[in-house]
């Protein structure tokens, strides 16, 4: 019952703050906001992204790490000569895999 009441808290809260936007009177953010919010998603992309590409599996080896940053170079290279995100995922999972079954 109690995780039960945590999660509606959690969901009220979450809804109160979105509603805060809304009824607002003013319909756009102050300018202070408004000049950092085109920084918010490459700031989550990175903060997910980075550990993921350094600590797959939370701590740093060369095992586990290596794998991963070949596979993120691959796909930026293969996206950046084909223009296709297809051919860039799947180059990159290929060799992710490759260098995952070579390296112990």
């Amino acid at each position: 019952m109690r995780d039960l009441l945590i999660l509606v808290a959690i969901g009220l809260g979450t809804y109160v703050l979105r509603a805060a936007f809304l009824v607002r009177a003013r319909p756009t953010p102050p300018a202070a906001l408004a000049r950092l919010l085109p920084h918010v998603g490459p700031a989550v992309l990175a903060a997910i992204t980075v550990p993921a590409l350094l600590a797959p599996r939370g701590v740093m080896s060369v095992g586990d790490t290596l794998p991963a940053l070949l596979a993120a170079a691959t796909a930026w290279l293969l996206w950046r000569r084909t223009r296709s995100l297809p051919v860039a995922l799947l180059g990159a999972l290929g060799l992710s895999f490759l260098t995952a079954w070579v390296l112990p």
